[in-house]
């Protein structure tokens, strides 16, 4: 989230960005959003590196921007939480996955041998019965797939220009389709950076689910990501401590059998700059997780 397609993405969101120069630590995407004459900057898993310097560098140029608030969201172990609070920040709410898991890739017999049996059984189960994978799907049938599943959940979906402007801005970035008998039944989008492949989004419908497309599409990325080089495939998010009572415990039994280790990151952290103008923005934030709860008490079927 710190290369320079996603600050294009965001950028086509709606947010303005700027790329702050962090010396020989490279460069810093800041996403930057106003509300009224108040303004506040984020960095989405950043800054690359973590580290006291860095957020030493940060912080003096939220100060001379005239940020009231300057938030960041590193992919740093717990222990970092530390360095934060030395530094004057205090945490936040998170706005990405803070548990996720990454799968180390390597090659193909081991690769199998990690996953749990059920799942190693369900992946050849797929190519037995005839289910083919390819990497030439586009965003509207992601967006078909995804809007099925997200019907099933009660959840809202995203429009096929959301996952357009991600293969067209991101470095590397395919969606991928299990398919029978030339039946889409499966689609999820796959972005890499710097040598890992990220699983961003996915869906299916429910045709054929006795085929186990969703299995044979994973594995289809995850091959693919090992057979070019990548060293690791990150699930994106998966729900705290395996809790068989958790709403995405589903999520948690399905990406857990493909294999791989468990990483907690420190999650979001903000430095305040400006106390009114934080108090600005807690209120704006404030009411809308009260618009966001309000729909979702109308999606309740």
């Amino acid at each position: 989230m710190q290369s320079f397609g996603y600050g294009e993405v965001q950028r086509h969101e709606g947010w303005a960005l700027e790329r702050v120069d962090l010396g020989s630590a490279g460069t810093a995407s800041v996403q930057l959003a106003r509300v009224g004459p108040v303004r506040w900057g984020y960095l989405p898993r950043g800054p690359v590196p973590a580290g006291e310097a860095e957020l030493r560098v940060l912080a003096t140029w939220a100060r001379r921007r005239g940020l009231a608030r300057l938030r960041v969201e590193p992919e740093a172990p717990l222990e970092f939480a530390q360095v934060l609070r030395d530094q004057g920040f205090r945490a936040a709410p998170a706005l990405h996955p803070t548990h996720t898991l990454i799968l180390d890739l390597g090659a193909e017999a081991e690769l199998l041998s990690g996953m749990k049996p059920k799942h190693r059984y369900n992946v050849r189960l797929a190519e037995k019965r005839g289910v083919s994978v390819d990497d030439r799907g586009d965003a509207a049938e992601l967006a078909r797939q995804h809007a099925a599943t997200a019907e099933r959940q009660g959840i809202s979906a995203a429009a096929t220009e959301f996952y357009e402007r991600r293969l067209r801005d991101l470095e590397w970035c395919r969606v991928y389709v299990a398919r029978h008998q030339g039946e889409a039944l499966a689609a999820i989008l796959v972005a890499r950076f710097d040598g890992r492949a990220y699983y961003l989004f996915g869906g299916s419908s429910q045709s054929k689910r006795n085929l186990m497309p969703t299995y044979a599409v994973q594995w289809a990325a995850i091959r693919a990501a090992a057979a070019d080089g990548c060293h690791s495939y990150d699930f994106w998010g998966v729900p705290p401590g395996g809790d068989p009572n958790h709403p995405w415990a589903g999520l948690w039994q399905f990406k857990t059998g493909f294999g791989g280790r468990l990483v907690d990151y420190v999650g979001a952290w903000d430095l305040v700059l400006d106390a009114r103008g934080e108090r600005l923005l807690a209120a704006r934030e404030f009411l809308r997780r009260g618009v966001k709860r309000v729909k979702d008490l109308r999606n309740i079927r």
